[in-house]
């Protein structure tokens, strides 16, 4: 038996070392493609919060730029009830002459209907379709910032 050993025993080492190669060569390998699909997700969740982060950016941005557009219409609503009140109180001062003047005078050049009444209720309603108007024009706008700003954030397919 120690004969037979000594024969095999190179072949039996030889084995062992082929197979602790094979072995070897399989497990560096398991471990180089663990760590390429570790480092294809860290890039990948590294993309995802970068385009996450730009599109929170594009979205404060766009929601910037409609409070801006909201404070503009706001401004410009301030104007035009600063222009209604002064035409209404020159409305009072007509009304207060009129019926000052038809006690003094008669006669058939008074003014026919109350024109200068009709006119106010105009701008009244004017003025209130000029606010609905402003603000869906600052909602639409801000949407079309919004969506234009996604859309070049998303990546191209």
């Amino acid at each position: 038996m120690n004969k037979l050993f000594r024969t095999a025993a190179p072949y039996l080492v030889g084995a062992a070392l082929v197979a602790a190669v094979v072995l070897g060569v399989r497990w560096y390998g398991a471990s180089r493609y663990d760590a390429g699909v570790a480092a294809e997700r860290a890039a990948t969740l590294e993309r995802q919060a970068r385009l996450e982060r730009a599109m929170q950016e594009e979205k404060d941005r766009a929601d910037a730029q409609y409070r801006g557009a909201v404070l503009a219409r706001e401004a410009a609503e301030k104007t035009v009830a600063a222009q209604r009140a002064r035409i209404d109180g020159l409305l009072r001062q007509l009304a207060q002459r009129r019926t000052q003047a038809a006690g003094a005078v008669g006669g058939s050049d008074d003014t026919g209907p109350d024109w200068i009444g009709v006119i106010g209720a105009c701008v009244g309603e004017y003025e209130q379709l000029g606010k609905d108007a402003a603000r869906w024009a600052d909602q639409v706008n801000g949407l079309q910032g919004y969506i234009s700003a996604v859309r070049q954030a998303a990546p191209a397919r």
